[in-house]
């Protein structure tokens, strides 16, 4: 899937003192838990786009099959929200047994940060639409950078007034949310794909200026690695506002492939209790349009199914040695 926000960042004696400060500043990583110690309670999705572009009717067997992987849940791509059709995606989750979340971005003319008043409106409306299909498809978290379009850039930074704008929309789509029993989690991007939110800790500003139970941040390793000082640090500071996990390799490759320092990721996870879902995010080879959107030029697994099974089975094992 720039700005500044998101998010994923007496003494008790020189050691608790150095700690404390590695975690403000992201300098340290957090440290391996003990033996003994309660392990990371979390959730394990897959998001369809590394089998499809636009999820529809033709591709509700892919549910059962990610199931099968031995998945917690999907998550399911919101581009075209005409080709979904929540009743039968429901009933193929609740027949597999899994859980739903939702990836979800805006489209040209809606966008929370425009000077326009109609064009603000309608990112409201699109976020509002997003929490009802997703309610009824049985999801709990619409995530995404839902705030403004993926690649808009102004050559500029983030204004106060856009700041302002962007905090009023997330407030009105919170509120409707918060009936709904759905979490938005709002996407912090890289620089190359937004200039609203590219760090952990602007979007966490933005939680909490909000200030709704059902705003949170959510964590994208990939665009961590290209913006943060350290991801782990931007974990443990983001701390309970972190609401939705994808995890990410630094290629988009299956994740335990490329840099991302995944042990010291975990280790964060684990220090702020994170007990919601853990997502894989890739893309589908061979389908142009998409991979152009993502700017992939080259072939980053050999299947998807593949980076489906590896991902989850190395992901599982980071979690229970975390």
């Amino acid at each position: 899937m720039g700005g500044t926000d998101m998010t994923r960042r007496g003494f008790l004696g020189k050691a608790a003192l150095a700690l404390g400060a590695a975690s403000l500043a992201g300098c340290e990583s957090a440290a391996p838990g003990k033996k003994g110690d309660k392990p990371l309670n979390v959730r394990y999705g897959l998001n369809l786009l590394v089998y499809t572009a636009a999820f529809g009717k033709d591709q509700i067997d892919l549910i059962k099959k990610v199931a099968d992987f031995g998945y917690d849940g999907v998550e399911v791509p919101f581009n075209d929200l005409s080709l979904l059709d929540s009743k039968a995606t429901r009933a193929a989750r609740e027949k597999a047994g899994v859980g739903l979340t939702s990836c979800c971005v805006l489209l040209p003319g809606m966008n929370l940060v425009s000077e326009k008043a109609e064009e603000r409106k309608a990112g409201v409306e699109q976020i509002k639409k997003m929490v009802d299909i997703t309610a009824e498809m049985g999801g709990d978290v619409v995530a995404g950078p839902i705030y403004s379009p993926v690649g808009l850039l102004t050559r500029k930074a983030r204004t106060a007034d856009e700041w302002k704008w962007c905090a009023e929309g997330l407030r009105a789509a919170a509120e409707y949310a918060e009936k709904a029993r759905i979490t938005l989690a709002i996407e912090s991007l890289n620089r190359f794909e937004t200039y609203v939110f590219n760090l952990q800790a602007d979007a966490a500003k933005m939680c909490r200026e909000v200030d709704s139970p059902a705003l949170k941040v959510q964590i994208d390793t990939f665009h961590c690695n290209i913006e943060e000082k350290d991801t782990a640090a931007a974990i443990r500071a983001t701390g309970m506002l972190v609401g939705h996990f994808h995890a990410c390799e630094n290629d988009r490759g299956t994740p335990g492939t490329g840099q991302v320092p995944w042990k010291n990721v975990f280790a964060a996870l684990k220090s702020i209790d994170y007990n919601r879902w853990i997502t894989i995010e890739s893309f589908a080879m061979g389908i142009l349009d998409l991979c152009a959107a993502a700017c992939i030029w080259r072939p980053i697994y050999d299947s998807a199914d593949g980076l489906a099974k590896d991902g989850l089975k190395f992901l599982k094992e980071m979690a229970r040695t975390a």
